[in-house]
């Protein structure tokens, strides 16, 4: 017999309490901070040919600036009865460039971060009991929170779909069977769901949020380029059976040409206006749309999902899975 007692109090230690808190704050500081930066790059100024370029980013450890002008290190108990955050200067490396010449490398104060106590850069990371009690800390307490203003404040937890994973389900429409794949695209701070569905018919049809209505796979194909049957099929994948319900796509597409697809998302996305408007609007990306680059084609860097998550196609890559 099994005795959940022990169950209990094996789950329920100061490790394992708040462990997924602390460990993804640990990441956060150990490589979220540096990708966002790295994604930003460099800074546009109003100089013609000259931007600033964003290096390496740091967090040391919790720092107060006392009236005297002197900085002591900060300690949890402390930052409760002074009403202070518990929190950590951010520094940046940035390098001034004009031209082809770049300056020397600066490394500048851009913010305070409040540390989530026991994580791995609060001041109370490795001390031994006897040290924490000395700093006024309970030694049993777990942590993964933080200390804003004196007051102690934690994250709730969120269940939260996956980002750019392909999740696949099986729904009904009207008395009628359809399979359904989908993304939640996330790039670069931007996040939209995508929607590929399959009917009785095999017809797939591509939803987005900036575009009202379902759109048909072989017209969105269509309008990125891909114009002959060949390059459709090869373009989403060599299994045969995903092969034969191309075909059918293809047979029951309602568009031949690049131009035609785009008139017909055009009509979708700036309906009521113009034809050359909305072609216009149509060659660029979509508004809001989360698959933004520099590339041609209403859609850039997929992915785009196949139901049953047989298939994969790259869009603006075109490159088969």
């Amino acid at each position: 017999m099994l005795d959940r007692n022990i169950l209990y109090s094996s789950y329920f230690t100061r490790d394992k309490l708040v462990h997924h808190h602390i460990n993804s704050f640990n990441d956060f500081i150990d490589k979220g901070l540096q990708k966002v930066i790295d994604e930003v790059g460099i800074i546009e100024t109003n100089i013609e040919n000259t931007y600033v370029k964003l290096g390496k980013i740091r967090v040391e450890k919790p720092m107060v600036r006392e009236a005297d002008g002197s900085i002591e290190r900060l300690y949890p108990n402390d930052a409760r009865l002074r009403n202070l955050t518990y929190s950590s200067p951010i520094k940046l490396e940035m390098t001034i460039v004009e031209g082809e010449t770049e300056k020397d490398l600066v490394e500048a104060d851009i913010g305070t971060l409040p540390i989530m106590l026991n994580s791995k850069i609060c001041n109370l990371y490795g001390l031994s009991a006897d040290e924490m009690i000395t700093y006024g800390e309970d030694p049993a307490d777990p942590g993964g929170y933080f200390v804003v203003n004196g007051s102690e404040r934690v994250i709730m937890t969120l269940e939260d779909l996956a980002p750019n994973k392909i999740l696949v389900e099986y729904n009904q429409r009207y008395d009628e069977n359809i399979e359904v794949t989908k993304v939640f695209s996330q790039r670069q701070g931007y996040r939209s769901l995508v929607i590929v569905e399959r009917g009785r018919r095999s017809i797939l049809e591509v939803s987005f949020p900036s575009v009202s209505g379902r759109i048909n796979f072989v017209t969105l194909l269509r309008s990125l380029g891909l114009e002959t049957d060949m390059d459709i099929v090869k373009s989403v994948s060599d299994n045969p059976e995903i092969i034969k319900f191309m075909l059918e796509n293809l047979e029951e597409a309602e568009v031949s040409t690049m131009d035609e697809a785009l008139e017909k998302i055009g009509s979708r996305v700036a309906a009521g206006q113009a034809k050359e408007y909305q072609k216009n609007i149509c060659s660029g990306p979509l508004p809001s749309a989360p698959y933004r680059s520099g590339g041609e084609g209403p859609l850039c860097q997929g992915p785009l999902p196949l139901p049953n998550g047989r298939g994969l196609l790259r869009v603006g890559a075109f490159q088969a899975r």
